[in-house]
Parts: C-alpha cells; structure tokens; sequence
C-alpha cells in the first residue's frame, strides 16, 4: 500500500507477534527467502553468492559509526537476534521477538553485566528506566516493525538527553529497487512491513523527537540499505 498523504509504503497487514516470536522468526524467514530467491532467478543467485566479495569494497563500518557517536555506556541493541553483536566498550542491552534467540543473547549479555529480553519491541523498553541509555541499534531491525512511530516515541523516553540510535534499514529510494522492481532484494513478505526512503524515515524522526543524521549521504541511491543517526533532541 502507499499512503496518499506521506507517499509511505507498507503493508496492509502486518503478522502477529506470537508468529514473529516463533514461526516468522528471522533465522526461518531468512532461510526460506534464500531458498526462494534461488527457485526464482538460479542465475542471478548463482552470480550474487560467487560476488559477495563486492559488498566490502565500499562497505558501511556500522560499528565505527556508532563508536564516534556513543563512545561507552549503556546500548540497547532492539531485534538483537542470538548474539551480543555489540562491541565491547558497550554494557550490552537486547530485545529479540524470536525466542530462541532472545535466550541466548541474554546469556551472552549477562555476562558482561548487561541482559537481553524476550519481547515485542515496545513492551521490552517498558522493561527499562527512562533515560536508563546512552544508545540504540535498530539494525536491521525497523523495517519489520509494526508500530515503528510507537517504538521511536518509547525509545526517545529510554535514552539520556542527546542520545542517539542508529538506524540501519532497507532503502527504497535506491536506484537498484527502481531497475529490479519486484525482485528488489529489500521486499520480503510477510516480514518487512514498512518501506522507509531517506525523506520518510526524516519526517518520522521528527515526529517523534528526533533529529536525522544520515552517513551514507553519496551512495544513499546506489545502496541497498541506508545508514542513519536519529539524535534524541
């Protein structure tokens, strides 16, 4: 669906939280969807895996990023998946919707003083004080969120003044969605439930506290995926 006032892309229908905790689970979702894409175009899957080596020549360094912003403290990593993913100047903080994996991120992060939390996003930062973090990470994260406005308005309540979450997620403004259209790596269905460019992912910041800061600002419309600061202000 598009949305006639804000131009947003969507689903209409978004699955319920106990699939996505289970059946939905990322790890499965992202299984299936390899296998599929494979069914679809076996050429172009074959070209993609024999080329992964491309995606490091310019690749996006997340954590360096993140680094200069949050150099030590408290991070929430939400949709954290089963490992502690953050780097270790962080005390490590997690939400994961897949239960499995909720459990052994939190066995990870436990032992560095920190603990991760089996919850839809919203009701995990109700676990938490207000102002409890100095970060976030919604890495991969926001484009499977339902109530993405709802998060970032509870998100902006858990961090300190001037704290910030970086945002990594699917990038539909990119030139290559426009030349593969359906067979655009970014959709995913029934699972990525919103479809943020720079310009909506601005206005939705805004709406709810923060300011946007984007990194990858020259190759926003060749790469898949854009890379963002929403600074608490």
């Amino acid at each position: 669906m598009q949305c006639l006032s804000c131009g947003m892309r969507y689903l209409s229908e978004a699955p319920a939280y106990a699939a996505l905790s289970e059946t939905l689970a990322w790890s499965k979702q992202f299984s299936r969807e390899t296998k599929a894409r494979k069914r679809r175009e076996p050429m172009m899957a074959f070209i993609d895996q024999k080329t992964r080596w491309r995606l490091r020549l310019f690749r996006d360094n997340e954590w360096e990023y993140l680094l200069k912003e949050v150099p030590e403290g408290r991070v929430l990593d939400v949709g954290c998946s089963a490992r502690n993913n953050l780097p270790p100047a962080y005390t490590p903080y997690g939400i994961e919707i897949a239960k499995d994996a909720a459990a052994i991120a939190d066995a990870a992060m436990q032992k560095v003083g920190g603990r991760a939390v089996h919850a839809p996003a919203i009701d995990g930062l109700d676990q938490f004080a207000d102002g409890f973090f100095d970060g976030m990470v919604m890495r991969s994260y926001i484009e499977h969120e339902a109530e993405p406005k709802a998060v970032l308005s509870k998100a902006h309540a858990k961090l300190r003044n001037g704290g910030v979450i970086y945002v990594k997620a699917p990038n539909f403004g990119t030139i290559n969605r426009m030349v593969r259209g359906v067979n655009w790596c970014g959709f995913r269905f029934p699972d990525h439930l919103n479809y943020f460019d720079v310009t909506r992912m601005r206005k939705l910041a805004a709406a709810t506290g923060f300011k946007l800061k984007l990194k990858n600002t020259f190759s926003r419309l060749t790469n898949d995926n854009f890379h963002a600061f929403l600074i608490k202000v």
